[in-house]
Parts: C-alpha cells; structure tokens; sequence
C-alpha cells in the first residue's frame, strides 16, 4: 500500500474513532432501544432486564462524561500546541498522543458498556437484538438510495430503531 493509502486508512480510523461509530462493532443500537415497546416486546424483555439496562445507562452516562471531556480538553491541547510560535514539533506530538490515549479510553468505555448490556440478555435475545439493528440499517440504506435517484423508497413505517 502506498503512502496515500496507508495515510486514507489512518483517516478514516480516525473518524470512526472520533465519530463512535467503532463503539458498536457488536451490531447493538445506540440509544435507550429497550424503551421502545416493539423492540422489548420482540426480545421477551423482563422488568428485571429493563431495569437492569437501566441502571447500565444511567452509570455509563455518569462515566462518560469524564471520559469525553478528557478527549474534549486533549483535543484542545493539541490544537494550541500545533498554533504555538515558535512551533515545537516534538510538543505537538505529545499532545496528539495524548488525544490517542484519551480516544481509547473513550472507545474502552463503551466497548465495555456494550459487554454489560450483553451480560443482561439471553444469547436468544442477544441475537435477536443483533437481527432487528441489521434489519432497521438495512432499511435506512434503502430509504436513502430511494431519495438519490435509485428505486423509489418504500412508503415511511414505525421504526423499530
């Protein structure tokens, strides 16, 4: 692979990184999807799994603010460092190893938080909550093909995500 290519590939892991989107690797929806009666109907959610994910987020949430902060304030770090005159390559580079370290904690974070969520459901449910969010991003990507030019949308229903 040549330079270009090698640098294309740091890229875009970065912006999976920075974006969240490598913080769901496990196929599970972002958001409080066990709230919605559909999805909890379809996975034979108990009041005692949806308290429970409950109580996951809520603690998440809590942890996640520090976590986001400290890759908020490295980010801002690195910015000054690399606008300081006179520049000092070497400080700039400590800065952005630190956005790095403050990235993965991030992604630890939540990598973690989707193993607690796992530990709640039943392998059935498990692979039933997988089905749905693969369903639900399938749909959307024909939504969207159908509003740029490809085959017309199917008409709007409920979604379940």
């Amino acid at each position: 692979m040549n330079s270009k290519g090698v640098a294309g590939v740091i890229a875009g892991a970065t912006l999976l990184v920075a974006t969240g989107l490598a913080a769901q690797p496990l196929g599970v929806p972002p958001g409080r999807w066990w709230e919605r009666p559909q999805v909890a109907e379809q996975l034979a959610l108990t009041a005692e799994q949806k308290a429970r994910l409950e109580s996951l987020s809520v603690e998440n949430a809590r942890g996640m603010i520090d976590v986001k902060a400290a890759v908020e304030k490295a980010e801002l770090d690195l910015r000054v460092a690399a606008e300081a005159e006179p520049f000092d390559a070497t400080k700039v580079r400590g800065a952005f190893r630190t956005v790095q370290q403050a990235r993965t904690r991030l992604e630890n974070e939540r990598f973690e938080a989707l193993l607690r969520v796992r530990e709640v459901l039943s392998a059935d449910q498990w692979r039933q909550l997988r089905e749905l969010t693969r369903d639900a991003v399938r749909e959307r990507v024909q939504e969207r093909r159908g509003g740029q030019g490809g085959p017309p949308a199917r008409p709007p229903r409920e979604r379940e995500f």
